[in-house]
């Protein structure tokens, strides 16, 4: 039986493990979700800023227009970048979702064997006891 309750405390200790690999495989994805969303948002308000700038008009030299050509393809190449790392991000995304997945799944294992054991444990002293009782009982007849 000792060798039953040492499995038992393994299977503990596992499963708080386990308990908290889930808990930073969340912590990743919130994070890589929050960078995603940050960078859609980036993408978004580049893009306005671009189309308020190109619809413009109120240039009165080729300077100004030059100036106002140079800044809108400086915002393109920013929102270019913004884009190419919003991929990026959803990418890491779908990577943390995956290994949160699978860290939820190690973790359902390991929290069923454990409870599995615990149930044959009960089960066994449950029927220790049983025959304790048959016995006494048995000796008193």
């Amino acid at each position: 039986m000792p060798a039953n309750r040492r499995r038992i405390e393994l299977l503990h200790r596992v499963s708080r493990l386990r308990e908290l690999e889930k808990r930073k495989a969340a912590v990743r994805l919130a994070e890589a979700q929050g960078l995603h969303s940050k960078l859609l948002a980036l993408h978004g308000r580049s893009s306005e800023i671009v189309a308020s700038y190109s619809s413009r008009r109120d240039w009165s030299t080729g300077g100004d227009l030059a100036g106002q050509l140079r800044f809108t393809a400086g915002v393109e190449v920013i929102r270019g970048e913004t884009a190419n790392e919003s991929r990026k991000a959803e990418d890491t995304t779908r990577t943390a979702m995956t290994q949160l997945r699978s860290a939820e799944r190690r973790h359902e294992i390991t929290a069923q064997v454990l409870s599995d054991q615990q149930r044959a444990a009960r089960i066994a002293v449950e029927k220790r006891d049983a025959a304790e009782l048959a016995r006494k009982l048995k000796g008193h007849v």
